[in-house]
Protein backbone atom coordinates (compact mmCIF):
# COMPACT_ATOMS: atom_id res chain seq x y z
CA UNK A 1 0.00 0.00 0.00
CA UNK A 2 2.43 2.35 0.99
CA UNK A 3 4.62 1.39 -2.01
CA UNK A 4 1.87 1.75 -4.32
CA UNK A 5 1.38 5.36 -2.85
CA UNK A 6 5.10 6.27 -3.48
CA UNK A 7 4.82 5.21 -6.77
CA UNK A 8 1.66 7.15 -7.37
CA UNK A 9 3.33 10.34 -5.65
CA UNK A 10 6.59 9.53 -8.32
CA UNK A 11 4.07 8.88 -11.47
CA UNK A 12 1.96 12.19 -10.38
CA UNK A 13 5.13 14.54 -9.89
CA UNK A 14 6.29 13.24 -13.33
CA UNK A 15 3.39 13.96 -14.73
CA UNK A 16 3.31 17.93 -13.34
CA UNK A 17 6.72 18.21 -13.79
CA UNK A 18 6.47 17.34 -17.67
CA UNK A 19 3.22 19.16 -17.93
CA UNK A 20 5.19 22.47 -16.98
CA UNK A 21 8.15 21.75 -18.99
CA UNK A 22 6.04 21.19 -22.15
CA UNK A 23 3.78 23.63 -21.35
CA UNK A 24 6.97 26.09 -21.09
CA UNK A 25 7.97 24.55 -24.09
CA UNK A 26 4.68 25.47 -26.01
CA UNK A 27 4.74 29.27 -24.19
CA UNK A 28 8.49 29.82 -25.56
CA UNK A 29 7.61 28.78 -29.05
CA UNK A 30 4.69 30.93 -28.97
CA UNK A 31 6.57 33.69 -27.65
CA UNK A 32 9.20 32.97 -30.38
CA UNK A 33 6.02 33.03 -32.75
CA UNK A 34 5.21 35.95 -31.93
CA UNK A 35 8.10 37.76 -31.70
CA UNK A 36 9.25 36.62 -34.83
CA UNK A 37 5.79 37.81 -37.07
CA UNK A 38 6.30 40.95 -34.67
CA UNK A 39 9.91 40.95 -36.37
CA UNK A 40 8.14 40.32 -39.47
CA UNK A 41 5.83 43.01 -39.16
CA UNK A 42 8.72 46.12 -38.32
CA UNK A 43 11.00 44.75 -41.07
CA UNK A 44 7.39 45.17 -43.34
CA UNK A 45 7.01 48.85 -41.84
CA UNK A 46 10.68 49.66 -42.42
CA UNK A 47 10.53 48.42 -45.96
CA UNK A 48 7.42 50.35 -46.96
CA UNK A 49 8.66 53.55 -45.15
CA UNK A 50 11.72 53.16 -47.00
CA UNK A 51 10.19 52.85 -50.35
CA UNK A 52 7.44 55.53 -49.58
CA UNK A 53 10.64 57.81 -48.81
CA UNK A 54 12.69 56.77 -52.15
CA UNK A 55 9.09 57.52 -53.93
CA UNK A 56 9.52 60.55 -52.37
CA UNK A 57 12.75 61.77 -53.28
CA UNK A 58 12.57 60.99 -56.51
CA UNK A 59 9.35 63.01 -56.97
CA UNK A 60 11.39 66.24 -55.54
CA UNK A 61 13.95 65.26 -58.04
CA UNK A 62 12.13 65.56 -60.70
CA UNK A 63 10.18 68.78 -59.17
CA UNK A 64 13.82 69.94 -59.08
CA UNK A 65 14.61 69.04 -62.89
CA UNK A 66 11.54 70.53 -63.99
CA UNK A 67 12.21 74.02 -62.40
CA UNK A 68 15.46 73.88 -64.81
CA UNK A 69 12.86 73.83 -67.98
CA UNK A 70 11.24 77.23 -69.46
CA UNK A 71 8.94 79.15 -67.24
CA UNK A 72 6.00 78.62 -70.09
CA UNK A 73 6.79 75.07 -70.47
CA UNK A 74 7.00 73.79 -66.61
CA UNK A 75 3.30 73.34 -66.19
CA UNK A 76 3.10 71.02 -68.70
CA UNK A 77 5.84 69.16 -67.57
CA UNK A 78 4.48 68.73 -64.33
CA UNK A 79 1.12 67.71 -65.05
CA UNK A 80 2.57 64.86 -67.38
CA UNK A 81 4.90 64.00 -64.56
CA UNK A 82 2.26 63.62 -62.40
CA UNK A 83 0.60 61.62 -64.59
CA UNK A 84 3.34 59.22 -64.82
CA UNK A 85 3.98 60.20 -68.33
CA UNK A 86 6.94 61.78 -70.53
CA UNK A 87 6.36 64.81 -72.10
CA UNK A 88 6.35 64.04 -75.81
CA UNK A 89 8.29 67.01 -77.23
CA UNK A 90 8.59 67.38 -81.61
CA UNK A 91 11.07 69.53 -83.04
CA UNK A 92 9.71 70.15 -86.79
CA UNK A 93 10.64 72.54 -89.87
CA UNK A 94 12.58 72.87 -93.00
CA UNK A 95 15.87 71.85 -94.37
CA UNK A 96 17.06 73.90 -91.66
CA UNK A 97 15.88 71.39 -88.96
CA UNK A 98 18.02 68.54 -90.42
CA UNK A 99 16.96 65.17 -89.02
CA UNK A 100 20.89 64.30 -89.59
CA UNK A 101 23.23 63.02 -86.72
CA UNK A 102 25.30 65.99 -85.96
CA UNK A 103 22.43 68.34 -86.94
CA UNK A 104 21.56 70.83 -83.85
CA UNK A 105 18.39 69.02 -83.40
CA UNK A 106 20.10 65.48 -82.66
CA UNK A 107 22.55 67.42 -80.63
CA UNK A 108 19.55 69.34 -78.47
CA UNK A 109 18.26 65.55 -78.34
CA UNK A 110 20.55 64.30 -76.77
CA UNK A 111 21.07 66.82 -74.34
CA UNK A 112 17.73 67.31 -73.41
CA UNK A 113 17.52 63.48 -73.30
CA UNK A 114 20.80 63.42 -70.74
CA UNK A 115 19.53 66.21 -68.37
CA UNK A 116 15.67 65.53 -67.89
CA UNK A 117 15.50 61.50 -68.88
CA UNK A 118 13.35 59.78 -70.97
CA UNK A 119 11.12 59.19 -67.54
CA UNK A 120 9.97 63.23 -68.60
CA UNK A 121 10.50 63.81 -72.06
CA UNK A 122 10.45 62.13 -75.24
CA UNK A 123 11.81 64.08 -78.22
CA UNK A 124 10.93 63.37 -82.22
CA UNK A 125 12.90 64.88 -84.94
CA UNK A 126 10.90 65.24 -88.71
CA UNK A 127 12.36 67.60 -91.30
CA UNK A 128 10.35 68.02 -94.05
CA UNK A 129 13.30 69.16 -96.42
CA UNK A 130 13.27 70.89 -99.67
CA UNK A 131 9.60 72.43 -99.55
CA UNK A 132 8.01 76.01 -99.10
CA UNK A 133 5.21 76.65 -96.33
CA UNK A 134 2.60 76.26 -99.36
CA UNK A 135 3.40 72.79 -100.78
CA UNK A 136 3.69 71.86 -97.05
CA UNK A 137 -0.24 72.80 -96.68
CA UNK A 138 -1.05 72.07 -100.59
CA UNK A 139 0.26 68.37 -99.95
CA UNK A 140 -0.82 67.84 -95.90
CA UNK A 141 2.91 67.03 -95.25
CA UNK A 142 2.24 68.74 -91.98
CA UNK A 143 -0.72 65.94 -91.02
CA UNK A 144 0.93 63.39 -90.66
CA UNK A 145 3.11 65.20 -87.81
CA UNK A 146 -0.09 66.55 -86.24
CA UNK A 147 -1.65 62.87 -86.11
CA UNK A 148 1.69 62.21 -84.09
CA UNK A 149 -0.54 64.24 -81.41
CA UNK A 150 2.96 65.95 -79.57
CA UNK A 151 2.54 67.53 -76.11
CA UNK A 152 5.15 70.24 -77.36
CA UNK A 153 5.87 71.83 -80.24
CA UNK A 154 9.16 73.55 -81.77
CA UNK A 155 8.19 74.62 -85.46
CA UNK A 156 10.43 76.42 -87.81
CA UNK A 157 8.07 77.50 -90.08
CA UNK A 158 10.03 77.40 -93.00
CA UNK A 159 10.94 80.73 -93.10
CA UNK A 160 14.04 80.45 -94.85
CA UNK A 161 12.35 77.69 -97.69
CA UNK A 162 10.19 80.70 -98.48
CA UNK A 163 12.38 83.65 -99.24
CA UNK A 164 11.83 85.23 -102.17
CA UNK A 165 9.25 82.81 -103.22
CA UNK A 166 6.14 83.52 -101.11
CA UNK A 167 5.01 86.56 -100.06
CA UNK A 168 4.78 87.05 -96.13
CA UNK A 169 1.18 87.09 -96.03
CA UNK A 170 0.79 83.95 -97.21
CA UNK A 171 3.49 82.54 -94.92
CA UNK A 172 1.68 83.25 -91.78
CA UNK A 173 -1.24 82.01 -93.07
CA UNK A 174 -0.01 78.56 -93.73
CA UNK A 175 1.57 79.10 -91.00
CA UNK A 176 -1.79 79.28 -88.86
CA UNK A 177 -2.98 76.53 -91.09
CA UNK A 178 -0.34 73.94 -89.84
CA UNK A 179 -0.75 74.99 -86.12
CA UNK A 180 -4.30 74.82 -86.33
CA UNK A 181 -3.91 71.10 -87.64
CA UNK A 182 -1.62 70.32 -84.91
CA UNK A 183 -4.31 72.08 -82.20
CA UNK A 184 -7.09 69.89 -83.72
CA UNK A 185 -5.33 66.52 -82.94
CA UNK A 186 -4.75 68.13 -79.54
CA UNK A 187 -6.37 71.25 -77.87
CA UNK A 188 -3.39 71.22 -75.21
CA UNK A 189 -0.04 71.48 -77.10
CA UNK A 190 2.01 73.73 -76.27
CA UNK A 191 3.57 75.51 -79.21
CA UNK A 192 7.37 76.85 -79.01
CA UNK A 193 8.13 78.76 -82.44
CA UNK A 194 11.81 80.12 -83.78
CA UNK A 195 13.10 81.34 -87.27
CA UNK A 196 15.24 79.36 -89.80
CA UNK A 197 18.72 79.60 -89.49
CA UNK A 198 20.17 83.74 -90.24
CA UNK A 199 21.89 84.30 -93.67
CA UNK A 200 24.32 86.38 -94.58
CA UNK A 201 23.63 89.91 -96.49
CA UNK A 202 20.32 89.50 -96.60
CA UNK A 203 17.93 92.46 -97.05
CA UNK A 204 13.87 91.43 -96.63
CA UNK A 205 14.55 87.93 -94.73
CA UNK A 206 15.60 90.00 -91.49
CA UNK A 207 12.21 91.92 -91.57
CA UNK A 208 10.21 88.83 -92.39
CA UNK A 209 12.12 87.24 -89.49
CA UNK A 210 10.68 90.26 -87.67
CA UNK A 211 7.07 89.70 -89.08
CA UNK A 212 7.37 85.99 -87.87
CA UNK A 213 8.30 87.26 -84.67
CA UNK A 214 5.48 89.98 -84.14
CA UNK A 215 3.17 87.13 -85.29
CA UNK A 216 4.42 84.71 -82.95
CA UNK A 217 3.72 87.72 -80.15
CA UNK A 218 0.05 88.29 -81.02
CA UNK A 219 -0.86 84.95 -80.73
CA UNK A 220 0.93 84.00 -77.46
CA UNK A 221 3.67 81.70 -78.93
CA UNK A 222 6.40 81.76 -77.29
CA UNK A 223 9.67 83.00 -79.95
CA UNK A 224 12.89 81.56 -79.33
CA UNK A 225 15.06 83.84 -81.01
CA UNK A 226 18.34 82.41 -81.75
CA UNK A 227 19.57 84.40 -84.20
CA UNK A 228 21.29 86.66 -81.67
CA UNK A 229 23.72 83.61 -80.62
CA UNK A 230 25.08 83.57 -84.78
CA UNK A 231 28.25 86.08 -84.37
CA UNK A 232 29.72 85.19 -87.87
CA UNK A 233 27.01 84.13 -90.24
CA UNK A 234 29.13 84.06 -93.74
CA UNK A 235 30.83 81.19 -91.97
CA UNK A 236 28.49 79.31 -90.16
CA UNK A 237 26.08 78.45 -93.07
CA UNK A 238 26.84 76.52 -96.23
CA UNK A 239 26.49 77.66 -100.22
CA UNK A 240 23.17 76.80 -99.68
CA UNK A 241 22.84 78.61 -97.37
CA UNK A 242 22.32 76.04 -94.49
CA UNK A 243 24.08 75.43 -90.91
CA UNK A 244 27.09 73.72 -91.55
CA UNK A 245 29.01 72.57 -88.53
CA UNK A 246 29.79 75.26 -86.78
CA UNK A 247 26.25 76.80 -87.17
CA UNK A 248 24.56 73.93 -86.12
CA UNK A 249 26.94 73.53 -83.07
CA UNK A 250 25.91 77.47 -82.00
CA UNK A 251 22.08 76.65 -82.58
CA UNK A 252 22.23 73.72 -80.73
CA UNK A 253 24.21 75.22 -77.60
CA UNK A 254 21.39 78.25 -78.07
CA UNK A 255 18.44 75.79 -77.78
CA UNK A 256 19.85 73.66 -75.07
CA UNK A 257 21.05 76.52 -73.12
CA UNK A 258 16.89 77.63 -73.79
CA UNK A 259 15.61 74.54 -72.06
CA UNK A 260 18.54 73.77 -69.38
CA UNK A 261 18.72 76.50 -66.62
CA UNK A 262 22.47 75.81 -65.45
CA UNK A 263 22.18 78.07 -62.72
CA UNK A 264 19.78 76.10 -60.99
Amino acid sequence: MRIGLVVLGLLTSSVVIGGKYHWEGEVKEVQASAYASHQDVLAGERAEAEEKAEKERHRMQILDRINGLPRDVQPLFREKAAQGKPVRMMIAGSSSTSDEAGAWPDTVKEALTKEYGEELLSVSIHEVGRKTSREVVKDGLHLPLAKEKPDLLLLEPFLLADNSRIDMKERLKNLTAILDAFKKENPDIKILLQPSNPIPDAHYYPMEEKKLREYAKDHHYPYIDHWKAWKDVESQVTKKELPNKDGNAVWASFMVDYFVDKSH
